[in-house]
């Protein structure tokens, strides 16, 4: 268990320190912001039909190579909860630079909980993957 706090701990810093950087991204145009929800909801609709290995694609490659799928079904499962059992989300404002995007989004569980995430997302092979999510506590703290 310590692996997973400290490998997720050293995530969560880039990630936290990416997010800093990325909230002076421009707004994204339509077409980019249409393509970048879809892959976050990619993953979610496979979640949502228990297929993991279709999730874990939507990850970056550095995600994968620094989080093998055992671990990410464990870290999802434990840390993400509306993530892992969702029944739908609510996009906030999406922003991009053509190689780098952020986008929060509202998570609905099927229990009706929810929370807010921002993504990371980063453009591999002309396709947005997720680079690595925050879960934000109700009250607007970060929870890690």
């Amino acid at each position: 268990m310590k692996w997973i706090v400290r490998g997720w701990a050293f995530i969560m810093l880039g990630l936290t320190t990416c997010l800093a950087e990325n909230r002076t991204l421009p707004a994204s145009k339509p077409a980019v912001k249409a393509e970048i929800v879809a892959s976050v909801e990619g993953q979610l609709a496979a979640f949502r039909d228990g297929k993991i290995e279709r999730a874990y694609a939507y990850a970056s490659t550095v995600l994968q190579m620094q989080t093998p799928i055992r671990r990410f079904v464990q870290l999802v499962r434990q840390g993400y909860p509306e993530i892992w059992s969702n029944a739908r989300v609510e996009f906030g404002l999406v922003r991009d630079d053509g190689r780098r995007a952020t986008v929060t989004a509202r998570v609905f569980a099927h229990d009706s909980s929810s929370a807010m995430y921002d993504y990371v997302l980063v453009k591999e092979d002309e396709f947005w993957r997720i680079a690595g999510v925050l879960r934000h506590d109700a009250k607007g703290e970060t929870r890690v």
